[in-house]
């Protein structure tokens, strides 16, 4: 892959077509991840809570990263380039939850008259933003997808995790990453565009809502992000 330069000048932005593996390990950059855990917005999970987060990176893999015609089976995993701790999960899945996985993917491109394959095929997906800002502090994102003003991230649910998701006022923490990449967008094109997370369950009745955050949700998700990286920022000069 192309590389990052060894030193970045205020205000430098750039994108790159890197790996989920590159991307994470730029650790010297902050992610809204990085953000959303030094706010304890990500809590402890069980076993059970585990899977379920993997089996939606499958997801998001399958979606996102492979042919529309990608074998959802034990052989076409076993086969496939995925990162080798998704393989280890595949695993413990069942033919259910292949079942599911299948469902789930048709379901969503046929939704909408198939405007998941054209967000896909118009926009860019899994591409790295990397900055740093006025005060020398590095950040990264990695929007799912960015297409005709819109910046889309794919949630995957199962249960009624969905509802209680789109009921949280802050999305469980998520605005905070919402703000982060349009911020990213914004000093990479120069120009604001819009966010929505597009939710699915990946259990019947396979669930599939865009929920594209209005003014008010926008400008309260700038609040959220400004309040975490002033208490970042705070905390790493403290180090």
């Amino acid at each position: 892959m192309e590389s990052l330069p060894a030193y970045l000048k205020s205000n430098d932005c750039f994108v790159m077509e890197d790996t989920l593996d590159e991307y994470l390990a730029q650790v010297d950059f902050v992610s809204s991840s990085d953000l959303r855990s030094f706010r304890g917005n990500v809590g402890r999970r069980d076993g059970n809570a585990s899977i379920r987060m993997q089996i939606g990176a499958i997801f998001h893999r399958i979606m996102l990263e492979e042919d529309e015609d990608f074998q959802i089976s034990a052989i076409g995993m076993k086969n496939s380039c995925f990162p080798e701790p998704l393989k280890l999960v595949t695993s413990y899945l069942t033919q259910t939850d292949y079942r599911h996985l299948k469902i789930a993917r048709d379901k969503l491109n046929q939704w909408s008259g198939e405007l998941f394959r054209d967000w896909i095929h118009s926009g860019f997906t899994e591409r790295s933003i990397y900055w740093k800002d006025q005060a020398d502090y590095q950040w990264r994102v990695r929007p799912d997808i960015v297409t005709k003003g819109l910046v889309i991230d794919l949630k995957t649910f199962s249960g009624n995790n969905q509802k209680r998701f789109l009921k949280s006022l802050n999305r469980n923490g998520y605005l905070i990453q919402a703000a982060l990449y349009l911020e990213g967008i914004e000093r990479l094109y120069g120009d604001a565009i819009g966010f929505a997370f597009l939710c699915i369950d990946l259990t019947p009745p396979y669930r599939i809502f865009l929920d594209v955050l209005d003014s008010k949700t926008l400008l309260f998700s700038k609040k959220l992000l400004a309040n975490a990286k002033r208490d970042f920022k705070s905390h790493s000069s403290c180090d």
